[in-house]
């Protein structure tokens, strides 16, 4: 079993992450970063992973729909990468008042959209020649991609 928290933002991120370091001396074994309003949660993965030598480093959530299927399985192999194979990616769907409201992406088939974000970062991190994709929402300019049925 392991143990695990959810960073705090009242009282500043900064002082969160120094909590976390006490706490992973204590056996910690994961921490949990949340994207809210004005912060983006791959950011603080780094400082984190900088700021730390063990305890995992997990995004809970990062949504789905403001950055490319692509994109987001680059975003994590760098975050893995900095972490020294700490990282750990939630992906969902986040609600439509954010994801329309602030982002200004429409909240169209949210459980569609999960899966094929999943089928693209398990197929970008195994680095195989092409990228054979069968996708409806997700589209790729550059990479050979089969119609969907």
């Amino acid at each position: 079993m392991k143990l695990s928290m959810g960073i705090n933002y009242s009282g500043g991120f900064k002082e969160a992450v120094d909590r976390v370091v006490e706490l992973e001396k204590a056996g910690l074994d994961q921490v949990w970063i949340a994207e809210a309003y004005s912060y983006d949660a791959i950011s603080q993965v780094g400082y984190l992973a900088a700021k730390t030598n063990r305890v995992e480093i997990g995004t809970g959530i990062v949504n789905v729909y403001s950055r490319t299927a692509a994109l987001m399985a680059m975003t994590a192999a760098g975050c893995d990468y900095v972490s020294d194979g700490r990282f750990i990616l939630g992906l969902g769907a986040s609600g439509p008042q954010v994801i329309e409201g602030f982002h200004g992406v429409p909240y169209e088939k949210p459980m569609q959209r999960i899966k094929e974000y999943i089928d693209v970062c398990r197929k970008v991190w195994a680095r195989e020649e092409a990228l054979l994709l069968t996708a409806r929402l997700c589209r790729f300019h550059f990479l050979q991609a089969k119609e969907p049925d």
